[in-house]
């Protein structure tokens, strides 16, 4: 599946007199590199762009006729029939979400394959032609009422692509000329008394006719997709710009997202993850007047490994001048899938990942300055399969149990020596719990310094940039008070919208100070917190290499059956890789599994194995400096039998002797 889609969101900062519109600004051939670094500065998003922002997290609902044939790509030659989704409860999909702390959902309205979740007067290939709930059968509306009724923002997906079109006959790419047509076709569809004229081919009139459909049938549609994959081999031009037109005309707050925008930047990989460094201001080439309703390229493609670094920024063609003719607001969407197969669709024998991953996820993408979208199947029943559900409901438990409480709240703020702050923008405003005030310093560096109400332990960090001054901040570090003086506990990149940063063991004092150590501008901090993760919570999941092998601890097959034995195999950043240590002193994997001395026992060679976690000291370890793991409970190191470097070597406990086959290291 191609990520590259548009949305729309229907949503008003918390501030409604916020009415900045600069979310293109040109650039002319001459400007030097610091001028056009500077501009960047400058450029703040649309208020449709900051409230997408402010959602953080969402989901996507990958449900259709691909359910039903289990494919993750359909053929667009299915029989309208086989999709019978007689269980369908869209209230149970919305419920899951809202209680998973997502904020709304997008729903394949139309996937690559034609088939629509809705009745149109324009296609029989949808669920108007399915015997399914006597042809009388909408998920769309279902779907978007459920969504409104539990307060959830409503998004459609609808793929330009379309292989039932694609069929002898059909009107994808079928060399039609373009002419004047009235959008919709039908007079009857007209709302409000709304049309559009464009000169439209007969595929794009078709798109052009279901996506008035869609806009004004349904109330609130605050997400579109229009996803940039063709299976279909055969070239369809798309007018995206008469469709943003219909888009920004019947959803006005929307913001729209396709491979180059213009509002929204999917961020390059289906794995859920953001760059450690994601700037939301990036460079394009192009008309800047109409910038923010066009669909522009990226520096490099949507995966480059930099978008919107000074570097980038600065970048100049053979004549010396700027490779560049405007810079725009264009904020990075993260996604991945539930299924630990990463399907789309649901499957037979569907697994789900597990709330460590998913936690993995959150902090990668929200904490990175890009908001997660984590996709959904229901099942041929129109459900979420009861363990999706109970997967979704811990993971958002434990975000809940994390953010909950801020532990800075009600702390004293002010600037730190040598540090003084713009007018209006006062050090106590960076912990007020508004995103629509901030403190800045007046210079491009700065400190701020909290004195808490008490002495308290934390273990993730959170800054915030206010967004409506723009994305300035480059680096900054945070330091905690030790009685006598400062010491940094902590140092990062960018922040943008958020910036989450956790703490390899907890910290606890009573001062904090967050230094601005570069930005490209006088850098605005809207919200500084400090959390602390549930009893349990884990570190960033990773590798541990044995040092002798430089191989890794592995399971077995990428089994999740009690009882299996420890191996080195080849890294490979498997799940059965990746370990997560906790506060309570376990490592974990597959977020429910310890590593485990078998039986308790204490004799060398007790094989170390997996089992689920149960809080006994046979399951807890220390990581020592010296790159040993001790079981506490035997007081024996984490040892590789015979001191082998093969793949499949066991791994067990023996009696520490600083020798190569028991020290590790982790990333």
């Amino acid at each position: 599946m191609s990520v590259l889609g548009l949305v729309a969101v229907a949503l008003a900062p918390a501030d409604a007199s916020y009415a900045a519109t600069v979310q293109v600004t040109p650039v002319s051939a001459s400007d030097s590199p610091a001028t056009i670094i500077a501009k960047a500065a400058d450029v703040v998003p649309a208020p449709r762009q900051l409230a997408w922002q402010r959602l953080e997290q969402y989901n996507f609902l990958h449900f259709g006729i691909n359910t039903f044939t289990g494919r993750e790509w359909g053929t667009g030659t299915e029989d309208p029939n086989a999709f019978q989704p007689t269980g369908l409860n869209t209230d149970q999909w919305a419920a899951a979400m809202k209680n998973a702390g997502f904020k709304g959902a997008i729903l394949t309205a139309k996937h690559h394959d034609g088939f629509l979740l809705f009745p149109s007067k324009y296609s029989n290939f949808g669920v108007a032609s399915s015997s399914w709930s006597g042809r009388q059968g909408d998920v769309v509306k279902s779907f978007t009422d459920s969504m409104h009724k539990y307060g959830l923002k409503a998004g459609l997906y609808v793929s330009p692509a379309d292989l039932h079109e694609n069929l002898s006959g059909g009107r994808f790419a079928n060399g039609s000329a373009a002419k004047q047509v009235t959008i919709p076709s039908d007079s009857s569809e007209i709302v409000n008394g709304v049309t559009f004229r464009f000169n439209s081919d007969d595929y794009n009139a078709y798109f052009e006719n279901t996506l008035y459909e869609l806009l004004t049938r349904y109330g609130g549609i605050d997400e579109l997709w229009w996803d940039g994959a063709n299976p279909t081999g055969r070239n369809q031009p798309y007018n995206f710009k008469d469709w943003a037109t219909m888009v920004r005309t019947l959803q006005p707050n929307a913001v729209m997202e396709n491979d180059g925008g213009p509002d929204v930047r999917w961020v390059g990989n289906e794995n859920g993850y953001a760059r450690t460094s994601e700037w939301s201001v990036v460079p394009a080439t192009g008309d800047a007047a109409t910038g923010a309703d066009s669909v522009l390229g990226v520096p490099g493609g949507n995966g480059a490994s930099d978008l919107g670094s000074d570097s980038v920024l600065s970048q100049r063609k053979a004549d010396g001048t700027s490779a560049w003719n405007m810079l725009r607001w264009f904020p990075g969407e993260c996604n991945g899938t539930l299924s630990a197969r990463h399907n789309w669709f649901w499957q037979p024998g569907e697994t789900w990942r597990p709330p460590s991953e998913l936690l993995e996820m959150y902090y990668a993408s929200v904490g990175r300055n890009c908001n997660m979208l984590l996709n959904l199947s229901p099942n041929r029943q129109g459900l979420l399969d009861q363990t999706a559900v109970d997967t979704l409901t811990q993971f958002g438990a434990i975000v809940s149990s994390t953010f909950a409480t801020d532990l800075a709240s009600g702390a004293g703020a002010a600037n730190d020596s040598g540090t003084s702050n713009s007018t209006g923008h006062t050090p106590d405003l960076a912990v007020d719990g508004n995103l629509d005030s901030s403190w800045q310093p007046t210079g491009t560096t700065g400190a701020l310094a909290l004195t808490l109400p008490s002495s308290r332990t934390f273990d993730v960090i959170s800054a915030q940039e206010d967004l409506r001054i723009g994305q300035r901040a480059r680096s900054f570090a945070v330091d905690s008070w030790n009685g006598t003086a400062w010491t940094q506990i902590a140092a990062d990149t960018t922040i943008g919208h958020k910036k989450l940063i956790r703490l390899a063991s907890p910290v606890t004092t009573s001062r904090v100070r967050l230094r601005i150590t570069s930005s490209r501008g006088a850098p605005a901090i809207a919200e500084f917190g400090l959390h602390l993760r549930p009893a349990g919570g884990t570190s960033p999941s990773s590798t541990i290499r044995g040092v002798a092998s430089g191989r890794c601890l592995d399971v077995n097959g990428n089994s999740q059956t009690n009882g299996v034995q420890l191996q080195i195999w080849d890294c490979n950043s498997g799940a059965n890789q990746q370990w997560a240590a906790t506060n309570a002193n376990e490592l974990r994997v597959y977020g429910n599994k310890c590593l485990d001395v078998n039986g308790a026992g204490a004799a060398d060679g007790t094989p170390v194995i997996i089992w689920d976690c149960n809080g006994q000291n046979n399951q807890k370890w220390r990581l020592n400096s010296d790159g040993t793991i001790t079981a506490i409970g035997a007081g024996k190191c984490l040892d590789v039998s015979g001191a082998s470097t093969a793949n499949g070597t066991k791994v067990q406990i023996w009696s520490c002797t600083g020798q190569n086959n028991q020290k590790w290291t982790r990333p």
